[in-house]
C-alpha cells in the first residue's frame, strides 16, 4: 500500500504560505496577507528542505480569487531558506492564471524571486501549442494567441510568443513567427529571432456589429 504524508503536505502548504510560491503575481497585484492554498496527491509528496527540493502530483496552488496554477506534476529546486526564491517545474496539464492572464501548456518553468514570480516560460505539446490570453481592463473582447513557446516577464510587463505565432485581439488576426505582447496596454511587436521569418500577416476582419435597420424611405415603401 501507499504510503501518505499527510504532515508533509500540511508543511508544503505552510511554506507555500510563507512565501515560496507567490505563484502569478505579475505586477504585484495580489494581496500578501491571502493566504496561498496548496493541494497535492499525498502518495507522490517528496520533499527535502535541506537540499531544497520538492515534488508532487495532482498540484494546485490557489491564492484567493486571482492566481491560481495547476498541472498533473510539478517539482521544485534551489529553493533557498525560507523559500523566497526558487525554480518550479510544472508538467502535463498545466494552467496558470494571474493578473487577468490565462497560460495553457503542456509544460512550464516558473522563477520567483523575493517571493514574487519572476518569469514564466511555458511549452506546448508536439501536437498542441502554448495558449495565451489577456484580458485589458475595459476592453470589450480577450486578446488571445498560441505559439510553440510562451515567456512571460515580470520586470518587463511582457509576454513573449514564438514558434508559429497566431495572435488576436477578438476580432483581427496575426500570424508572424514571433511577437513581443505588453500586459500594461495590449500592444504588441513581432521580435523575430535570427533564424525567423520577420513577415507579418495580418487580417483584418470587418466589425460583425449588425448595423440598426434602416427607415425606408416613404417613397420606395410603397
Amino acid at each position: 500500500m501507499a504510503r501518505s504524508f499527510p504532515d508533509l503536505t500540511l508543511a508544503a502548504g505552510l511554506l507555500l504560505a510563507a512565501g515560496a510560491v507567490c505563484a502569478a503575481q505579475a505586477r504585484l497585484t495580489l494581496d500578501n496577507q491571502t493566504p496561498i492554498q496548496f493541494e497535492g496527491g499525498a502518495a507522490c509528496f517528496r520533499a527535502n528542505f535541506g537540499a531544497g527540493t520538492l515534488e508532487s502530483c495532482d498540484v494546485t496552488l490557489r491564492q484567493g480569487t486571482q492566481a491560481l496554477i495547476q498541472a498533473k506534476n510539478a517539482t521544485a529546486r534551489r529553493l533557498s531558506e525560507g523559500y523566497e526564491d526558487g525554480e518550479w517545474q510544472f508538467s502535463n496539464g498545466v494552467h496558470i492564471e494571474f493578473d487577468d492572464a490565462v497560460l495553457d501548456a503542456d509544460s512550464a518553468t516558473v522563477l520567483f524571486a523575493s517571493n514574487r514570480i519572476k518569469e514564466i516560460h511555458v511549452k506546448g505539446a508536439t501536437t498542441e501549442p502554448a495558449r495565451f490570453s489577456h484580458q485589458l481592463k475595459d476592453a470589450p473582447r480577450r486578446n488571445q494567441g498560441r505559439a510553440a513557446t510562451i515567456d512571460y516577464d515580470a520586470a518587463a510587463g511582457t509576454v513573449r510568443l514564438a514558434g508559429g505565432t497566431w495572435y488576436s485581439d477578438g476580432r483581427n488576426e496575426v500570424n508572424t513567427a514571433s511577437l513581443i505582447y505588453s500586459m500594461n496596454d495590449g500592444s504588441f511587436s513581432n521580435a523575430t529571432g535570427p533564424n525567423e521569418s520577420d513577415r507579418v500577416r495580418i487580417t483584418i476582419r470587418p466589425d460583425k456589429r449588425v448595423p440598426p435597420p434602416r427607415t425606408p424611405d416613404r417613397e420606395t415603401s410603397q
